[in-house]
């Protein structure tokens, strides 16, 4: 899986990305299946475009704020921390003991 060291602030010209551009971006996609896709329920972007290496600042990012998501369920915060730990992994990243527990990879 290709992987970017570029400077992170996150996708690129996400105001003219439409939702289902911007919500490829993300680990969490928490739109209702069958409807419209909502930008705002979708978080930690881990690529600047759709299909783009997954940008390693970015993960690191999304392993320091999935602690700090609100609206989002316990079940689709442990998804994401489960592939963002793959994700790390593969990225030679260490994902850190908390994320490592959330994803149900280490004992509580």
């Amino acid at each position: 899986m290709p992987f970017t060291d570029d400077p992170w602030d996150g996708p690129e010209a996400e105001a003219s990305m439409s939702p289902e551009e911007f919500c490829t971006c993300c680990l969490i996609d928490t739109n209702p299946s069958g409807q419209d896709k909502i930008k705002a329920n979708c978080k930690l972007p881990v690529r600047k475009t759709p299909g783009a290496p997954y940008n390693k600042n970015a993960l690191r990012n999304a392993a320091a704020r999935i602690f700090q998501l609100t609206g989002v369920g316990a079940e689709d915060k442990r998804k994401a921390a489960a592939h963002l730990v793959r994700l790390m992994a593969e990225a030679g990243i260490d994902a850190g003991e908390s994320v490592l527990r959330m994803a149900g990879k280490r004992g509580k």
